[in-house]
């Protein structure tokens, strides 16, 4: 049974179950005139979002406030009907990274700061992946905003590629160390010149996020199921300095959790940094 917190659109709403764990849920018409305390009928519920630990929750209650709500339903509308139609089987985190990214994407092309990358074709190798970031980006366009440009095809393939599992995420347990990684993480930043700076701010934000919830979700079994493998000489070519940070905070998260990572996460750290770098 899920109470409500906060309903956040006719479809989507913040709840709590009965063992007072917080999650969002989403459903035609679930929060239709709710308010706080109202029960949500389960057969209203098509999707449950749960936030495992306190970052998780910390994060997305950061997005409800730092995001208007329309990035935050549009998104999650788009990831609700992709995954459905292409039965294409996605980890939760990506309802928070893609429309974090979505709103970030927006407010570069809206202050003209926005950077185009030089990343390789990939539509070859992911064509799933590839269609559903053209059909998200029609939608984007015509909900969001006109002028995303084409650049985002390729970020929002990723944003799939990154996140696709057979099923739940296979962590979600606490890292106990979990400070002492994003101190070391802080610490190789720094070595190499990066510094949060009101300049740089949503970028480095964003980029924490995006480590909170990689520790969130990390993943213990040793199956690379969306692997980038193959792009990362490309990448490290085009991105010498940012690979070789990303490889640095791999190590460090290699290291502090004991986990055999996803090679493929480093792909994604480069792209993060080579933001800051910029």
């Amino acid at each position: 049974m899920y109470r409500v917190i906060r309903p956040l659109n006719n479809n989507v709403a913040l709840v709590k179950n009965e063992r007072n764990e917080e999650a969002v849920v989403t459903g035609l018409g679930l929060a239709f005139k709710k308010k706080k305390g109202d029960v949500i009928p389960k057969e209203k519920i098509e999707k449950v979002f749960q936030l495992r630990s306190e970052e998780a929750k910390n994060d997305f209650m950061s997005l409800l406030k730092d995001v208007p709500l329309d990035f935050i339903t549009v998104t999650f509308d788009v990831i609700e009907k992709l995954t459905r139609k292409y039965h294409y089987p996605v980890q939760d985190y990506l309802y928070i990274t893609l429309t974090d990214h979505m709103y970030c994407a927006y407010k570069a092309l809206q202050t003209d700061s926005y950077v185009y990358n030089e990343l390789p074709d990939i539509a070859l190798k992911y064509p799933s992946e590839y269609a559903m970031a053209r059909e998200a980006l029609q939608i984007f366009r015509s909900s969001l905003l006109e002028s995303y440009p084409d650049d985002e095809l390729g970020r929002i393939a990723l944003h799939f590629i990154n996140a696709k599992g057979i099923s739940e995420a296979t962590s979600g347990g606490k890292i106990d160390n979990r400070k002492a990684i994003l101190e070391a993480i802080e610490a190789e930043l720094i070595a190499n010149g990066i510094k949060r700076s009101l300049e740089n701010s949503n970028f480095y934000d964003r980029f924490m996020v995006h480590l909170n919830y990689f520790l969130d979700y990390i993943d213990r079994s040793k199956e690379e199921t969306s692997s980038l493998l193959d792009m990362e000489k490309q990448v490290a070519i085009a991105y010498p300095k940012a690979f070789k940070i990303a490889n640095a905070i791999y190590d460090i998260i290699s290291r502090e959790t004991g986990v055999d990572l996803y090679k493929s996460e480093r792909f994604y750290l480069v792209i993060h940094i080579q933001r800051l770098l910029k």
